[in-house]
């Protein structure tokens, strides 16, 4: 999954009017979390009842924001 992180963040911020890209995952997906630390984003903060996961719950779960800048 790195990789295909890597690939995108190289191609969008290659870009000349992109400066900023940004994901979330849910805070109990530790793999996804650590497959965006290794492509280089920075957590930033948890995002409170952000989205909902109709296979996990039906109410709103918390999700981690990163993101990445040139």
């Amino acid at each position: 999954m790195p990789e295909a992180i890597a690939a995108i963040v190289k191609i969008a911020l290659g870009h000349p009017t992109i400066y900023r890209m940004a994901a979330t995952c849910d805070v109990a997906n530790k793999a996804s979390a650590r497959a965006l630390e290794k492509s280089g984003f920075s957590r930033e903060g948890v995002l409170r009842r952000y989205t909902i996961h109709p296979n996990i719950s039906p109410e709103p779960r918390d999700s981690l924001l990163y993101a990445l800048t040139k």
